[in-house]
């Protein structure tokens, strides 16, 4: 599906083309590894910590510290283009951690690691609405996540990430609700976001989304999270922005996994964005809202305790 209305000026511009990985402190390796192979990631260790990626190599990397929270965000882009967003990221006045022929490294908003790489990789597109007879359930297939689909974020200053993100990686809005959620995807198009922006106090992980390409292959990953005991969470449901299905589990670390497919395909000759509701944020369908779904559980672990008596 692709949107109506006037052409954006961005399209063929320098852009990073996709979400590919994240990067976190978390308090337990043990639990770690549990629930990302429970997500259905291939995990390695790593170090001080581990890898866990989905079958195109897109994933995240866990870091075993005193407390959790978000330190890094991996995006590619075609390998012409890191030339110029290096270039972007100088006249921005961002800092340049790194910057090689294949890999760009740089300081981003609220002290994020931004680190963009040179690949030819594509993200496997949806067959969400393909529905073929279903297999017995004894032959039922494993329902692997296929790609890191997006990542959402809480940000301080969501303005001005947005600006960051947009000026030196080429994102484009897609659709927001004023300055506290922006959805952003490629200058080169593709899925409705590879990245949401989130206002909050401070930054923070709200969720990070994983194509499974078929409502079957998200009920049925859904299942086996259950069974290993991630039952906790947010749906099955259909978002309206993005028009995407969703299920969402509640994490460890008090983010949220999201099991998706079905977003919208942006054109950016004819996408125009929208300024919504906040309602339509959430969902077209499906169960009530959890309690505290929204909340920043970075920000939470920042806030003293106060003292009581």
């Amino acid at each position: 599906m692709t949107g109506n209305g006037s052409a954006q000026p961005y399209a063929g511009k320098p852009a990073v083309t996709r979400v590919s990985g994240l990067s976190l402190d978390v308090t337990d390796r043990d639990v770690a590894r549990a629930f990302v192979a429970a997500l259905g990631l291939d995990v390695v260790d790593a170090g001080d910590g581990l890898v866990a990626t989905a079958a195109d190599g897109s994933g995240m990397a866990l870091r075993v510290a005193a407390r959790r929270r978000l330190i890094g965000l991996r995006f590619d882009c075609r390998p012409a283009d890191i030339g110029a967003l290096a270039d972007a990221a100088a006249a921005f006045g961002t800092t340049i951690l790194e910057c090689r022929s294949d890999r760009l490294v740089l300081d981003g908003p609220d002290g994020l690691q931004v680190e963009v790489r040179a690949s030819d990789a594509v993200a496997p597109r949806s067959d969400a609405l393909i529905l073929p007879h279903a297999p017995l359930h004894s032959q039922a297939p494993a329902a692997r996540p296929l790609s890191l689909s997006h990542v959402a974020i809480f940000a301080s200053d969501p303005v001005g990430a947005f600006a960051f993100y947009a000026e030196v990686l080429g994102l484009r809005l897609s659709d927001r609700c004023g300055d506290g959620l922006m959805f952003l995807h490629s200058g080169h198009g593709g899925d409705h976001h590879i990245l949401a922006l989130v206002g909050s106090g401070t930054s923070g992980l709200h969720h990070y989304s994983w194509e499974m390409g078929t409502l079957d292959a998200i009920g049925l990953r859904a299942n086996r999270l259950a069974q290993a005991g991630h039952a906790r969470g947010w749906g099955l449901g259909r978002h309206v922005l993005g028009s995407n299905f969703f299920h969402y589990i509640a994490d460890p670390w008090g983010a949220h996994a999201e099991l998706t497919t079905g977003l919208d395909q942006v054109d950016p000759a004819i996408w125009q964005a929208g300024d919504h509701d906040p309602v339509d944020a959430f969902y077209l369908w499906g169960p009530p809202l959890p309690e505290h779904f929204i909340a920043n559980a970075e920000e939470q672990d920042r806030v003293p305790a106060t003292a009581e008596g």
